[in-house]
């Protein structure tokens, strides 16, 4: 029998029938497939027709070996991801039962199989790609002209966003940080970066000044942002002419940056996570030539520098992921490390000089710790809950934190905001009790890890699973006392078609809207580079992976999209990267 079972298996055209039944099953389970509708049965169809054709693919043991262990991973997500966005709200139920059933296996040999099938003809395809056929010798155009066609293309479409949305789109935070600008900067605080407050001052200050009238401020900071972000793209559009990448594949990613709605949004909402998005295309940019350098000096690494500061100074948590990518340059780059020391140094120096003795002479406040602690207040969040039952010693230092009762009403499985930004959630407690929480925190995350687990994949959810749907944009000027409103000036028209391009209804273009999917594009591609060039290029992808852990481990929001914007700017250089070749690369002017 075993035999028998073993031979029905080795025949590629059942085997390819099984799995196509295995996947089709688990489509009109999720609901993805109507089982008694035409079109269902006509995909069956063409999925038994593409796994036999796909499995008759001969690829090598090594690949082969690699894409079984990334469709696993994969699966693994969509499967888990599936179950807790159904439940994440429903306390009852457990996360470990409902992953452990019979239905949940079926689902996952399901999208093994079509992501095995799937993967198995992309992968090889990559890792076997010539990269000549991506670059051309025919780049006569002067880099400038590229570079200066770029950005005016570039501006140009997002000209009917910045009209349809004039002044600028304003949220809560933005308005925080203009107040501190209106009022000479007293009282500043770092929560929302000081590098970006001063960035919007020149522009509203001058705007008040010319014009006697915030909301013209306000018009010139999105302008100076805009003229910023657009700068950025044009350079990285330019470093890939220079290296002869074909004009047809630099046309898609200037239409990627000019026409897919995010970045659009993005280049007129006043949020720092825009300029960092920037600053994190830049440093990747920067690591490219540093891994391309034979020797690294002082002097030729001016411009890594500079990128490096103003990287870690326009997101507070951006100096996390800057220890990280320190770590893996000493570690790949290990051979210069006489001059890494001193290149580090001199970043790290002015970092903490800035950052204390500088904010401490000018009074500048520090972010609260609760920006840090978003996963362990989630975690406990709950376990309050579900119900968990507390000693009398737990109960005692939680209450003191925040009672018990408040914390059950105030948890939100998608935000850690709720008990954070709570009037009765006591800051100035934990501030004075750091480690004593901390081993409280231990202590509960042991004795309660099947909840502890799911919450935390729960608060980390949008960062790897790509069915996560949630807000992305702000859309207008949030209520305020300052005097700004949004006064489009362009016709409906063209407002409501701004607005339709965000719907996450809209086929095709929704897509690239996820956080997760992005995340597993630059997953596979990070591998192709290690596969393709060396050990040394994943430095490249470190600055990506390094925001994405910062996500993983602190983050207060589970699918918070601004967050990782940098990952979505980075996205087109990190897809070409394991096909540059420095040695095609032409002397940049």
């Amino acid at each position: 029998m075993k035999i028998k079972i073993k031979n029905l298996l080795q025949n590629k055209t059942i085997l390819a029938l099984i799995m196509a039944i295995f996947t089709y099953v688990t489509l009109c389970k999720e609901d993805s497939l109507l089982p008694y509708n035409v079109h269902s049965w006509l995909i069956f169809i063409l999925l038994i027709i593409f796994f036999n054709m796909s499995l008759k693919k001969e690829i090598s043991s090594k690949i082969n070996k690699h894409t079984l262990i990334w469709s696993l991973v994969f699966s693994l997500i969509l499967v888990s991801g599936r179950i807790i966005n159904a439940f994440m709200y429903a306390y009852d139920m457990s996360f470990w039962k409902e992953f452990l059933t019979l239905k949940s296996v079926i689902f996952l040999i399901g999208n093994f199989n079509l992501l095995y099938i799937i993967l198995k003809n992309i992968i090889p395809k990559l890792c076997e790609l010539d990269y000549h056929k991506l670059l051309t010798k025919d780049n006569k155009i002067k880099p400038s002209l590229i570079f200066i066609g770029s950005f005016i293309i570039i501006i140009l479409g997002w000209l009917p966003y910045f009209l349809s949305y004039f002044p600028g789109t304003i949220s809560p935070d933005s308005l925080r940080e203009i107040s501190f600008v209106l009022n000479d900067f007293k009282n500043l605080s770092d929560h929302h970066t000081v590098a970006h407050i001063l960035f919007i001052a020149g522009p509203i200050k001058l705007g008040l000044k010319l014009f006697g009238n915030i909301n013209y401020g306000i018009a010139l900071a999105t302008i100076f942002q805009m003229i910023i972000m657009a700068l950025i793209f044009s350079y990285l559009i330019k470093f890939l002419y220079s290296r002869n990448i074909k004009k047809w594949i630099l046309g898609l990613i200037l239409a990627y940056f000019t026409f897919v709605p995010m970045h659009a949004y993005y280049s007129i909402v006043m949020w720092k996570d825009v300029l960092f998005a920037g600053c994190l295309l830049l440093l990747t940019v920067q690591t490219i030539k540093l891994i391309e350098k034979k020797d690294i000096k002082l002097e030729n690494c001016i411009p890594f520098i500079i990128t490096s500061i103003f990287t870690i100074f326009f997101r507070n948590n951006a100096i996390y992921m800057y220890f990280i990518y320190t770590i893996f340059a000493f570690i790949l780059l290990r051979k210069h490390y006489k001059r890494l020391i001193l290149i580090f140094l001199i970043i790290f120096g002015f970092y903490f000089s800035v950052k204390g003795p500088v904010f401490n002479y000018l009074h500048i406040s520090k972010s609260a710790s609760s920006e840090y602690i978003g996963i362990p207040l989630q975690q406990v969040g709950r376990m309050a809950v579900k119900n968990v039952e507390f000693t009398e010693d737990e109960q005692k230092l939680l209450n003191k934190l925040m009672p018990i009762k408040d914390m059950k009403k105030e948890y939100k499985p998608i935000s850690s905001d709720g008990i954070k930004f709570s009037k009765k959630y006591n800051m100035e407690v934990f501030n004075e009790n750091k480690m004593e929480y901390l081993k409280l925190w231990l202590k509960l995350v042991l004795k309660h890890p099947a909840i502890a687990t799911e919450a935390y994949f729960t608060s980390t959810l949008g960062y790897y699973y790509p069915g996560v749907q949630y807000w992305t944009i702000a859309y207008e000027v949030y209520e305020n006392d300052l005097g700004i409103y949004t006064s489009p000036k362009i016709s409906p028209y063209i407002q409501n078609l701004t607005r339709k391009l965000e719907d996450r209804n809209l086929p095709i273009v929704t897509i690239t809207w996820s956080i997760g999917l992005c995340f597993w594009i630059i997953a596979i591609f990070t591998y192709l580079s290690v596969y393709r060039k060396n050990k040394k290029s994943l430095l490249v992808y470190i600055p990506v992976w390094g925001i994405w852990l910062t996500m993983l481990i602190a983050t207060p929001v589970y699918a918070e999209f601004r967050y990782v914007y940098g990952a979505f700017v980075s996205l087109p250089l990190l897809i070409l990267f394991p096909f540059l070749n420095s040695k095609e690369a032409k002397n940049e002017k």
